[in-house]
């Protein structure tokens, strides 16, 4: 474990990602929303497939999450944030496990969405998250003691394209008539919230922003980190 940091110090942050895709817009929600803090990234591009091709409640899945939240810990970590979504039950082990901050990629976004009054929709390109955050989510209100008022949109044929971005925001533009909000779902769209949030009328959220600002009030506040 980490020892006592030095007054004005900047925590040490890990991120653990299970593709590349999600490295960049995490250093830039941290630009932009933390610049104080260099987060240390952990990469394992296999997570992805094998937890499509096991499932990512498998035994074998968890045990590596676990290693995983221990090798953050080893590297003297005060927070750990995994920016791969549709692991979440992996990654409540890590949490009951650790004793620094562990934080879900949408996390801090479902806090934002469930304070929301009104309904609100979180888009997502890649169909296997759906209803992993659809249970999450509902696992969140559900310790909040909230009724959702969340819809989960899929944007058909964005995933991987070289449109990727135009998709999202044509989405948006489509919904933003009907909601109170709309949240970007998966870090590898956060490219797309700027264009995003210049044609839409509602507010629109992404995980790296508000998983940022989530662990930098926590930070500031110190007591809130557990």
């Amino acid at each position: 474990m980490s020892g006592p940091l030095a007054a004005g110090a900047q925590p040490r942050i890990v991120l653990v990602s299970a593709g590349q895709v999600s490295m960049p817009p995490a250093d830039r929600a941290f630009r932009a929303g933390w610049p104080q803090v260099e987060p240390i990234h952990v990469l394992d591009e296999s997570l992805s497939t094998d937890g499509a091709r096991l499932g990512p409640a498998h035994p074998e899945i968890v045990a590596r999450f676990e290693h995983l939240g221990r090798y953050a810990a080893l590297m003297g970590a005060e927070a750990l944030l995994f920016t791969c979504s549709a692991f979440a039950q992996a990654i409540g082990r890590v949490q009951r496990e650790q004793r620094f901050p562990v934080l879900t990629p949408n996390e801090a976004l479902f806090d934002r969405l469930l304070a929301t009054r009104g309904r609100t929709a979180v888009l997502v390109t890649f169909p296997a998250s759906l209803e992993a955050l659809r249970t999450e989510l509902q696992a969140q209100a559900t310790r909040a003691g909230v009724v959702p008022q969340v819809d989960f949109v899929w944007v058909p044929d964005a995933f991987g394209a070289p449109d990727h971005d135009q998709k999202v925001v044509d989405q948006c533009v489509k919904l933003a008539g009907r909601y109170q909000a709309l949240a970007l779902g998966q870090f590898s769209m956060a490219r797309a919230l700027e264009a995003a949030r210049a044609v839409c009328p509602i507010p629109v959220w992404d995980t790296p922003g508000t998983a940022v600002e989530k662990l930098r009030v926590g930070w500031e506040a110190r007591s809130r980190w557990r």
